[in-house]
C-alpha cells in the first residue's frame, strides 16, 4: 500500500470553505493516516479544522495539488483540491471526533490514527465519496495545513 502527502502552505482560512478535499478513485479504498495544522502567524488568532466524510461532491474541482508519494509508488489514484466551484456536501460530525484547532502565532495540532483505527472510504460508496478539511472557526491569520493517506494498489 503507498501513502500519499498534500501541504497548502501559509494560506488563510475561510470559515465553511474546504481547505483540502480529498476523493479516491471510484471503487478505490483510502485511509486518512495524519493531518496537522500549524500556525504561521505573528498574533494570537484560534482556528478550527474539521476531517469531514463527504456525502455529496463538489460540481467542479479547482485548485488541484499533486500528492507526493513514496519512491516506487504509482501516482495516487485520488484528487485532491482546495477549492470547488460548489462545496461539496459533508456530514455534520467530524471523522474520528478528530477537529484540528490551533493558534495562528505557531500553535500546532497532529492527529495521527492509531494503528487500525484510521479513517477510510470506498470511492463512490455513500459516506465514501472522500474527505474534507474544512474550516468551522476562521479566527485568523495564516496557517500551514497538511494530510497524509495511504491508497488500494493500483
Amino acid at each position: 500500500m503507498a501513502t500519499y502527502s498534500v501541504t497548502v502552505p501559509n494560506g488563510a482560512l475561510t470559515a465553511g470553505n474546504d481547505v483540502i478535499t480529498l476523493v479516491p478513485a471510484s471503487s478505490r479504498r483510502i485511509w486518512v493516516t495524519e493531518f496537522s495544522m500549524q500556525g504561521m502567524g505573528t498574533s494570537s488568532a484560534a482556528s478550527e479544522v474539521d476531517l469531514l466524510y463527504i456525502t455529496t461532491a463538489g460540481v467542479t474541482g479547482g485548485g488541484a495539488l499533486t500528492p507526493s508519494k513514496d519512491v516506487y509508488a504509482p501516482a495516487s489514484a485520488s484528487t485532491v483540491n482546495t477549492t470547488w466551484g460548489t462545496q461539496p456536501v459533508v456530514g455534520t460530525e467530524p471523522v474520528c471526533g478528530a477537529a484540528l484547532c490551533a493558534n495562528a502565532n505557531g500553535g500546532i495540532y497532529r492527529w495521527t490514527a492509531r494503528p487500525g483505527q484510521e479513517a477510510n472510504c470506498i470511492g463512490g460508496i455513500a459516506n465514501g465519496l472522500g474527505f474534507s478539511l474544512r474550516t468551522r472557526v476562521a479566527g485568523g491569520g495564516n496557517y500551514t495545513v497538511s494530510l497524509t493517506w495511504q491508497e488500494d494498489p493500483i
